[in-house]
């Protein structure tokens, strides 16, 4: 009977020897799974982090493209009023070039007339004074 009692006291040192290897080997994997979900938790933090500077980034650039935009929409208005305004003095300039060549007939056509005997301080003095009134309001 010793002999079954050593060997049943053999088995259980080596079945307690395994418990303590595996209970050891448990809180070794407790240790290193720990670890592990610690540098994941730091990762997860890290890109949570990079990912609210990255959308901050993306809403500055987002308002800077509207500002642009808006810069650029004010700027084509200016453009359009400008070559709206350049265009009426151009018309204006016509303007006042046909009424400066009809003063010119017109002082051309007195010129001819005056020529002619003419009755004192009739028509042709009035009208004669009239375009010289124009014309001096005319010069700039």
């Amino acid at each position: 009977m010793l002999g079954l009692k050593e060997h049943i006291e053999k088995e259980r040192k080596i079945y307690e020897d395994e418990i303590n290897t595996l209970n050891n080997k448990l809180e070794m994997m407790t240790i290193v799974m720990q670890e592990k979900e610690t540098t994941l938790h730091q990762e997860l933090v890290e890109m949570e982090a990079r990912t609210a500077k990255t959308n901050e980034k993306f809403r500055e650039y987002k308002d800077d493209v509207k500002k642009i935009t808006k810069e650029r929409q004010d700027y084509l208005k200016n453009e359009r009023a400008y070559r709206d305004t350049e265009q009426r003095l151009t018309k204006e300039r016509r303007k006042t070039a046909d009424l400066q060549r009809r003063l010119d007939e017109l002082k051309e056509k007195l010129a001819g007339h005056t020529q002619t005997p003419s009755c004192g301080n009739g028509f042709g003095s009035r009208l004669e004074a009239a375009i010289r009134e124009a014309a001096s309001l005319q010069s700039p």
